[in-house]
C-alpha cells in the first residue's frame, strides 16, 4: 500500500477518506510522470506540457474559489477562499517557474490558451461541484493540494533534496510550511462541513473527492503522454 496520507490516530471525515482511498494516493505517487519529477528525468516537452496545462487548470481552480466565496456562510470561510486564491495567483507560479528554468523558457512562453481533454474534464468536474454544496465543492478541491503536499513530504523525507536536483524549486515549493498549514485548514473546514451534513451530502462529498483523486492521476498521464485533441486514429 505504501505510505498512508494520514497519520495513525487521526480522526474525522478527511482522515477516513485518506485511509479508504490511499490506493489513489499511491497511484498518484507511482505514476511515471511524478517518478520523472523525482528522478529529474522528464523530457523537456513533457515538462512544458504540464506547465501549460497546470497554469490553465489553476486559473479554473481560482474561479472555483470564487464559487466558494459565494457559498460561504461567514467570514472565516470567505477568508479561506480569499487567501487560497491569493496564493495561487501569486506564490504558486514559483513552482512553474522552476520547471520553466529547467526547460529554458520563460513562464509566459510556456502558457497555453486551451485545456487538453483530461485537464478539461477535471475542470468540468470541479465546476459541477461548485453548483452543489460548499462541502461537495471543498471535497472536490481537496485532492489537488493534498496529493501534491503528501508526495512532496514523502519524497523529501525519504532522502535529502539535493541542491542540484533539476526540479529542486518545484519540490521545495510543495514541501513548504505555508502550504502544509493551508492543507490543514482545508481539511479542518471539510471535516466541519461533513459533520454538519446529512448522509446523502456526505456521500456526494466522498464521490467528488474520489473523482478528483482519479483526475489527479489522469493529469499526470495527460502530461506524460503529451495528450491533446488529436483523434485516437491520428487523423
Amino acid at each position: 500500500m505504501g505510505v498512508l496520507p494520514v497519520a495513525a490516530g487521526e480522526t474525522g471525515f478527511t482522515a477516513d477518506l485518506g485511509r479508504r482511498h490511499a490506493d489513489l494516493f499511491e497511484a498518484f505517487y507511482q505514476h511515471p510522470f511524478l517518478k520523472g519529477l523525482r528522478e529529474g528525468s522528464l523530457a523537456r516537452e513533457q515538462v512544458l506540457h504540464y506547465v501549460g496545462q497546470d497554469h490553465q487548470y489553476l486559473t479554473a481552480y481560482v474561479r472555483c474559489y470564487g464559487l466558494g466565496l459565494a457559498l460561504s456562510p461567514d467570514r472565516e470561510w470567505m477568508r479561506f477562499f480569499h487567501d487560497g486564491a491569493s496564493v495561487i495567483l501569486g506564490a504558486e507560479s514559483h513552482a512553474h517557474e522552476a520547471l520553466c528554468e529547467y526547460a529554458g523558457v520563460s513562464y509566459e512562453e510556456a502558457q497555453v490558451d486551451h485545456l487538453a481533454p483530461s485537464a478539461q474534464a477535471y475542470v468540468d468536474h470541479m465546476m459541477a461541484a461548485g453548483r452543489d454544496t460548499l462541502g461537495v465543492l471543498l471535497a472536490a478541491l481537496l485532492p489537488c493540494p493534498w496529493t501534491y503536499l503528501w508526495a512532496a513530504a514523502r519524497f523529501t523525507e525519504e532522502a535529502p533534496l539535493a541542491a542540484d536536483h533539476p526540479f529542486h524549486g518545484w519540490w521545495d515549493f510543495y514541501a513548504g510550511r505555508y502550504e502544509t498549514d493551508k492543507l490543514a485548514w482545508t481539511r479542518s473546514l471539510l471535516d466541519r462541513a461533513a459533520a454538519e451534513a446529512g448522509p446523502a451530502e456526505r456521500e456526494r462529498m466522498e464521490r467528488a473527492f474520489v473523482a478528483s483523486c482519479h483526475h489527479e492521476v489522469r493529469f499526470w498521464e495527460m502530461a506524460w503522454s503529451l495528450e491533446d485533441w488529436t483523434p485516437p486514429n491520428g487523423s
